[in-house]
């Protein structure tokens, strides 16, 4: 008992020392509670933004590709009875949720007629009955049918009565998978008209898989069974993607060792790779929980040294009291745990608390994300660590006062580490991707900036206290006692100056990241976008964008640009890159980052600008006629034409033999480009030609019954003058008589970036290799990046370009893009637009914006910012509720000595206001360092991807100065507050102010 009263008595005192010292404890308990609270918000934060990522990539993958199937292919006969093969496929599968069967007999043939029949159970669940209804369940008797796709007629046979009961499209591709959808049949549909084939057979579906599997007629036919459970988005999660590509491995097994003919098919690539995507900003979230960390520490360090001066007193007292060392211990320890415990329960509760709302929000089970979180095994090993370690530094602090040297070594370590990592890349945007050694260093590498920081402005600050102390000699009372009070015992400046600094730099790093991450998505939009809405083809519709509108008609929802996009690359070299032609003004309309090139817009295009239509003869008839003379082969003779729209036709006028006059239709105000000449295999002029056996070769001369001034021969075609011409026309190449161009005289004037203008020549003519045909430009500018096109591009002018492909090879260059800038994008979604692809500026940022992973970053880090200014507001307070206790002697002399309350108040005051400032100053420096590193090392989107264009640092500082501002104006709140009634007159009479 007098060992357990020996005990007991220490952890008694603390008790009554916490209780009487509430004012000091709560706010080390509010600091400590403010790290914690960051750390859990992070953790639950963190999982949330992981959770929705991993969900939308899930609703990406293509609908008839998101299931889990298990699939059987043979004869039964051959095999297991079917109800053994449905057991072993339920059975397999249950773990993935509710099974849906389905069959399929794949085109099987009955009586010459071949049909394709499916069943499924529930079939109701499946269709959307457009005519007729649903049918009933199939019988070996009457198997009733709803006809999916296809035509012809339905077989008939004695133990096969097939009846139409109506038609009908699938609204799932859950039974079927890419054997049939919506779009896939009417894309069959499509395609066997546009290349002449024959229509798909009948595509029929029965309900029921039991009847139409033991259909007599089809005993010994092949067929496929499938066992399928949808793979729902909202039920894929972190904590269980990880074993979903096992767990198919293992069904696929169990199945595989039941019979060869069963295989599982599942998403297992997708799934991993959305969980993989969503790691990456998790990893990088690594950052703010090692901010919290960081700012923990450095908090119980601040408080500890706060706490230092009354802690050697008591331990003075209760030694005279007969106290034992390990008694004081006990006591110092219970003490440090109980402030530690209280703040990490209260921080950690409000953490999780702020993480409810968030995953309510998202419409996600807060609880559940808790549970996997913060809530966790290793979430509740964090927040007793973080106990742990804030309980064993106030200890450490407390009863160890290190020297200023060992800091220094420890700074000088920690700037080693930094710049070590840093040399091996340890923190590149590439290892957060592969997670390799960048977890743990990313938890440190704020922490160690940070401290080398701290102590870098803790070892200036004395010779600065010093030099204020001097220059204020002459200075008011209040500034001199401020600075010799300083001056005189920096220590406690120091740490309170430390803490500022990390706390400060730490508020405008995320204040700074976030900003850098806020613009990256404005700059992606951007560059995806760099107009209002961009318009193209739709490959689902394929209608050509000048098809389905003119120009004319874009233009009257403002201004409307052609554009050409091609891809190409360098001729003999593996340099692909994208061909963007476009009108030169339109450069200067765009929505274009300055270090797209060292050039404004509108330089490089007046660079660019290059005026040349294609040049040709117009026709005013729908008929062209042209009489011609041959002396020597045949040949074909065809018309390119270009018509008012844009587009090129190719009409064949015939075969020019001997004297004929050669006819053709042609649209009327069309325009004459080029006459196109080929081999009829009438001449064999050499029996070989480079080792490819005997090739038709025509030659002759042609004379024209009307003339074509300037016009010039290509591949084997030559003028002769007057109307006269001579030709070698052969298969390898495509012979033509052509308009003269303005692009024959001169290349065409183009913008490339670095890698593909390095090759150019001495004059910069640059040979290119275009949708397979080459073309010669030069190149007069130098760009890093062009918007919309990934990678190396190549930019010239629209007309120009078009011109040079399109008079080699008519209809090779056709605008494919429009470019609008207008405020009328709701018509972009009404007729004739609505058959178009078009993609709008504020769709692309609105996506942007909306993804998980982004709004949880950017949540995170401005949450982040907030409590580390919070931080920096309690250490002010603390410190100065601090120099009220702990100075009370020193301050009551100077009362004693006649100094005025006032003159006391603004000299606490002053101190106050030098320490912030120092702080604040080493903030800065540390923040602006801590967002050039990082965020120059972590260049991944908002969203975890690669950026493009690459990030560029933000500081964000009007949101910063508000920021610091509002600190300003509450610390200046609370420093007048706490000191205002801090002093009062003790002695009656007339006050004298302190002398020097």
């Amino acid at each position: 008992m007098t060992t357990f009263r020996r005990l007991a008595t220490p952890l008694r005192l603390a008790r009554v020392r916490l209780a009487h010292r509430l004012e000091r404890v709560a706010l080390v308990a509010l600091g400590i509670a403010a790290g914690t609270a960051m750390l859990a918000a992070v953790l639950g934060g963190s999982l949330l933004a992981r959770d929705r990522s991993l969900e939308r990539a899930t609703a990406r993958i293509p609908a008839a590709d998101r299931a889990v199937r298990a699939l059987w292919f043979g004869i039964p006969a051959q095999d297991a009875p079917r109800r053994q093969l449905d057991a072993w496929a339920e059975r397999a599968l249950r773990g993935f949720g509710d099974v849906t069967r389905a069959m399929v007999y794949r085109e099987t043939s009955v009586n010459g007629h071949v049909f394709d029949l499916a069943a499924v159970d529930r079939v109701s669940e499946y269709v959307h009955v457009t005519s007729g209804r649903p049918p009933r369940a199939c019988t070996p008797h009457v198997c009733e049918v709803v006809q999916l796709a296809g035509s012809g007629p339905i077989p008939q046979l004695p133990g096969l009565k097939l009846v139409r009961v109506g038609t009908a499209r699938l609204t799932s591709a859950l039974p079927f998978g890419t054997i049939l959808t919506r779009e896939s049949a009417s894309a069959l549909v499509r395609s066997a008209v546009a290349y002449h084939a024959p229509v798909s057979p009948p595509f029929l579906l029965a309900e029921g898989v039991n009847g139409t599997a033991v259909l007599p007629a089809l005993d010994f036919q092949y067929r496929s069974y499938v066992w399928a459970v949808g793979l729902y988005p909202d039920r894929v999660h972190p904590w269980s993607a990880g074993r979903f590509g096992t767990d198919v491995e293992r069904a696929r097994s169990a199945l595989s060792a039941r019979s060869p003919q069963f295989d599982v098919t599942a998403p297992t690539d997708a799934v991993a790779k959305a969980l993989a995507d969503s790691r990456v900003a998790g990893r990088r979230l690594l950052l703010i929980g090692g901010e919290a960390a960081a700012l923990l520490l450095a908090f119980t360090v601040l408080a500890a040294t706060r706490l230092r001066r009354d802690a050697d007193a008591t331990w003075r007292r209760l030694t005279w009291f007969g106290a034992r060392t390990w008694q004081l211990v006990v006591l110092s320890t219970a003490e440090a745990i109980g402030i530690a415990l209280v703040g990490a329960l209260v921080g950690w509760t409000v953490g999780c608390l702020a993480v409810v709302p968030a995953a309510h929000k998202l419409r996600l089970d807060g609880v559940t994300i808790l549970s996997h979180s913060a809530l966790s095994g290793a979430g509740i090993a964090i927040a007793a660590g973080a106990v742990v370690v804030a309980a064993l530094v106030l200890v450490v602090v407390l009863r160890i006062h290190p020297s200023p040297v060992v800091f220094d070594a420890l700074a000088v370590g920690a700037l080693g580490a930094v710049l070590l990592a840093l040399a091996r890349g340890s923190a590149d945007a590439q290892s957060l991707v592969a997670g390799g050694g960048t977890g743990t260093f990313l938890i440190l590498l704020p922490g160690l900036i940070a401290f080398v920081a701290a102590v870098a402005t803790a070892r200036l600050l004395a010779p600065a206290l010093r030099l204020a102390e001097f220059w204020g000699r002459r200075a008011p009372a209040p500034f001199r006692l401020a600075a010799l009070s300083l001056a005189r015992s920096p220590g406690y400046a120091a740490v309170a100056v430390t803490f500022l600094v990390v706390s400060l730099g730490f508020a405008l790093f995320a204040q700074a990241y976030r900003e850098t991450l806020a613009q990256g998505e404005r700059d992606q939009a951007n560059f995806a976008v760099p107009v209002d809405a961009i318009a193209k083809e739709d490959l689902s519709s394929l209608v050509p964008v000048l098809e389905a509108a003119p120009l004319p008609t874009f233009s009257r929802l403002g201004q409307a640009a052609p554009v050409l996009r091609l891809s190409g690359g360098l001729a003999r070299v593996e340099a692909p890159f994208t061909l963007v032609g476009l009108p030169p003004d339109e450069l200067a309309r765009l929505r274009w980052r300055s270090d797209n090139s060292s050039q404004p817009p509108s330089v490089l295009a007046r660079r660019i600008a290059f005026h040349a239509p294609l040049r040709g003869i117009t026709l005013a008839t729908r008929e062209l006629a042209l009489r011609v003379h041959v002396h020597g082969d045949p040949i074909t003779v065809d018309a390119n034409i270009e018509t008012p729209r844009g587009d090129f036709v190719r009409v064949p006028l015939g075969t020019a033999a001997g004297t004929k006059m050669l006819h053709g239709r042609v649209p009327v105000g069309g325009k004459l480009v080029a006459l196109t000449f080929g081999v009829t295999n009438s001449g064999l002029h050499g029996a070989a030609n480079g080792g490819t056996g005997a090739q038709a070769i025509d030659r002759g001369t042609l004379e024209l019954g009307r003339a074509f001034p300037g016009w010039i021969g290509t591949n084997g075609v030559q003028a002769l003058g007057g109307n006269r011409i001579s030709y070698l026309v052969s298969p390898q190449l495509t012979s033509r008589f052509r308009a003269r161009q303005l692009t024959d005289d001169r290349p065409v004037p183009v913008l490339a970036t670095p890698r593909i203008a390095a090759v150019a020549g001495p004059d910069g003519r640059l040979p290119l290799e275009v949708e397979g045909q080459s073309l010669t430009v030069r190149v007069v500018g130098t760009i890093n990046r062009f918007p919309t096109a990934t990678g190396d591009a190549v930019v010239a002018d629209g007309e120009a370009i078009s011109t040079a492909l399109n008079a080699e090879a008519p209809g090779s260059a056709l605008t494919n893009e429009v470019w609008l800038s207008t405020r009328d994008l709701g018509a972009l979604a009404r007729p004739p637009f609505n058959v178009l692809a078009v993609q709008t500026h504020a769709q692309v940022e609105r996506e942007l914006r909306s993804e998980p992973l982004a709004r949880g970053s950017l949540l995170v880090l401005a949450a982040a910012a907030a409590i580390a200014l919070a931080l920096a507001l309690v250490g002010i307070v603390l410190g100065l509720v601090a120099d009220l206790r702990d100075e009370h002697g020193e301050l009551f002399d100077l009362e004693s000595q006649g100094a005025r309350p006032t003159t006391l108040r603004r000299h606490l005051r002053l101190r106050a206001l030098a320490v912030a400032g120092f702080g604040l100053g080493g903030g800065l420096v540390t923040g602006a360092i801590l967002s050039a590193l990082v965020v120059d090392l972590v260049v991944l989107t908002a969203g975890a991807a690669r950026p493009e264009p690459p990030l560029r640092l933000a500081l964000g500082w009007p949101v910063a100065a508000l920021g610091l501002v509002l600190l300003a104006a509450l610390g200046g709140v609370f420093v007048a507050a706490i000191t205002r009634g801090a002093f009062h007159a003790r002695t009656a009479g007339r006050y004298t102010e302190v002398g020097t």
